[in-house]
């Protein structure tokens, strides 16, 4: 039971800044412990301030877009100040910018640089925003990329073994592209793709197995669901032991270099698994379900990750919903905030219209966002 659990930490971002981000030139919130709701019209630049949070987790931010177009149209670079109570008033205070002339970002921790994957481990993050919920009818790297935003969370050298597979994966493409003849360069790279896939699809199992139960177990007013790997490496480690699987990717790769060197790429690894995801309560695909049904399908999912992470870290993640309460019925809101209450969870949520229930709520605070910046909230 989740009201069993003890926890042991409790990550919140006391302070944020941001400035010369999107239309935001400098822009500060100091919410504490409390939860955040902000609220305002379309357009004044709520998604962007949960976009600045975002970057400090895996991969591109809550919009998936590129740093450089994160810049404020009038500047050559952004910055983001980020303090993190992790326990005890025990603060880490990040900064991250990035330069429009020289394309560099840099991440700093009280001050020392150091690197981007070094703030995933110590910011467990969750989203739930637009464009995730394309991942249902989305493309099979839409899922992978959300699902391996979930297991970063749980295994903070995931998204390493990820980056060191891309690289060497186009390693691999040049040098059968250039019709090269060292073998043992191409015999030890593949070497590598087979024992980083096997590890990046472990880990993708043991995450997917953490959140089986509660993905069944959902809370009662939003769907149950399945999810299930296809035609992956992840289903081979179910059948086989490690190293077999292992050596026969490494026979696999061997086998397939001239028709890898035709097509540019490799018909073969962990950047190839795709995801099944399945509403139990309609026994349909998520693919086949309404818009409707897809966002409750969407909020399932993150609530079953969170409880699991908070069940196996003793700490809850960190949580921006962007515009999610706006399309549910007063149902689902009330049981979706009553759940990541019980989470406690720091939560930052934008919506464009003030919801009347969120008043009677404990812990939250409330602003006003225009295009010139906070008014009193």
């Amino acid at each position: 039971m989740l009201n069993e659990t003890v926890k042991e930490d409790y990550n919140h971002i006391d302070n944020l800044r941001v400035r010369d981000f999107r239309s935001h030139q400098d822009i500060q919130l100091r919410p504490g412990k409390a939860s955040v709701l902000i609220v305002g019209a379309n357009g004044v630049g709520k998604t962007s301030i949960l976009e600045a949070i975002s970057i400090f987790s895996y991969g591109k931010g809550i919009r998936n877009a590129k740093f450089y177009d994160m810049i404020n149209k009038d500047k050559d670079n952004f910055s983001v100040d980020l303090d993190l109570n992790i326990k005890n008033n025990f603060i880490l205070e990040y900064q991250t910018s990035y330069n429009r002339i020289n394309r560099v970002r840099k991440v700093l921790i009280n001050n020392k640089e150091t690197s981007a994957t070094h703030t995933r481990k110590n910011i467990p993050m969750l989203w739930i925003a637009p464009y995730t919920e394309k991942i249902f009818t989305g493309s099979a790297s839409s899922r992978r990329v959300f699902i391996d935003k979930i297991v970063t969370i749980f295994d903070g050298e995931h998204s390493s073994r990820l980056n060191q597979y891309e690289k060497h994966l186009k390693q691999r493409t040049k040098l059968l592209k250039d019709r090269s003849e060292d073998v043992h360069w191409m015999d030890a790279l593949e070497k590598q793709l087979s024992s980083l896939s096997v590890a990046v699809s472990s880990s993708r199992l043991e995450t997917l197995d953490r959140l089986a139960c509660h993905l069944t177990n959902s809370v009662e007013i939003f769907p149950k669901l399945e999810i299930s790997f296809t035609d992956s490496i992840e289903n081979r480690l179910v059948k086989s032991p490690a190293i077999d699987v292992e050596e026969n990717l490494r026979d696999e790769y061997l086998n397939s270099r001239e028709i890898d060197r035709l097509l540019g790429g490799s018909r073969v690894g962990c950047h190839k698994t795709d995801l099944v995801i399945k509403n139990i309560n309609k026994n349909l695909s998520a693919e086949m379900c309404s818009s409707g049904e897809q966002k409750s399908l969407l909020i399932s999912l993150i609530l079953a990750a969170s409880t699991a992470y908070l069940e196996y870290k003793k700490k809850s993640p960190i949580i921006l919903l962007d515009e999610v309460f706006t399309h549910l019925d007063f149902a689902k809101k009330s049981s979706l905030l009553e759940k990541l209450i019980e989470l406690d969870s720091q939560i930052w949520i934008t919506a464009t219209e003030n919801e009347n229930f969120f008043q009677n709520k404990r812990n939250f605070c409330y602003h006003h966002l225009t295009k010139n910046g906070f008014q009193n909230g």
